[in-house]
């Protein structure tokens, strides 16, 4: 039986405009009917996502930051995945020239050297207003605490960069395109698969037991834990390749959940009878 459902929310349970629809609305109605416990997994903060949960009206576990911070139904932190100071210092000098929108999130703020028009696009997308940290160096020498950096720019810079760190950090950061234009910068072996394994052991929850939805790289550490995975249609095709089902939607997914537990029922019943 599948007993937690995990949602990715940009791509995947919200929209473009920041709102979950009426259809998917009802498809959480059913899950909770059913008593399957909901987590949403995100790079985004686990304020941001609380934010959601409220406007749906719907409890759960949260995995935000991309796996850096687990909380449970009541709030209390799990986990809490850091980068140690050097690494994030020795990132900031090798991305620093480059002319990209970039973010260095803790767990409760997005913060920004500088605003700019390019940055203002970018902070449209989030439910937080970015946080203006002038002096960013110098608090990331006197170990200022950061989860993740994320970096808003053309692929082509992203890629750039993402080639840089692997040359330059080899084996102390996971890094990939979290959106079209945005790069993740983690601390190494940091994702939503490796904290859903965590929450998972919490909750006494096998693998088997858990259903993932998804639509971009950082989704695809989630994918591998578990054979009832979902990738959005929109989702990019290497994305996809790791998904067990591609769908057009979170309700979608949900359906295919609640006839493989009933199919479940049903020949458990039979084997009894």
């Amino acid at each position: 039986m599948i007993k937690l459902i995990v949602s990715d929310l940009d791509g995947t349970l919200l929209d473009h405009h920041k709102k979950v629809s009426e259809r998917e609305l009802q498809a959480l109605q059913l899950v909770k009917d059913k008593g399957i416990i909901l987590c949403l997994a995100s790079g985004r903060m686990n304020l941001e996502m609380q934010k959601v949960l409220q406007e749906i009206q719907h409890q759960a576990y949260s995995v935000s930051q991309n796996g850096a911070f687990i909380h449970l139904l009541d709030g209390t932190l799990l986990q809490a995945k850091l980068f140690e100071a050097s690494i994030a210092h020795q990132v900031y000098q090798l991305i620093e020239a480059f002319d990209v929108v970039k973010l260095i999130c803790s767990g409760n703020a997005n913060y920004i050297e500088k605003l700019s028009p390019a940055s203002d696009a970018i902070q449209a997308r989030m439910f937080e207003p970015f946080l203006v940290q002038s002096e960013i160096e110098q608090s990331l020498k006197e170990a200022f605490p950061i989860c993740k950096y994320s970096l808003f720019g053309h692929v082509d810079h992203l890629l750039e960069i993402k080639t840089l760190l692997e040359r330059e950090l080899p084996d102390l950061l996971d890094i990939y395109l979290a959106d079209t234009d945005c790069l993740d910068i983690m601390p190494h072996q940091v994702s939503k698969g490796s904290s859903l394994l965590i929450l998972a052991a919490h909750l006494g929850l096998k693998p088997e037991e858990i259903a993932c939805f998804g639509d971009s790289f950082n989704d695809v550490s989630m994918f591998g834990i578990t054979p009832h995975s979902f990738a959005m249609h929109t989702a990019h095709s290497d994305v996809r390749k790791h998904a067990a089902k591609t769908v057009n939607s979170v309700s979608e997914a949900i359906t295919h959940v609640l006839a493989y537990n009933d199919e479940l029922m049903t020949e458990r019943k039979g084997s009894t009878a």
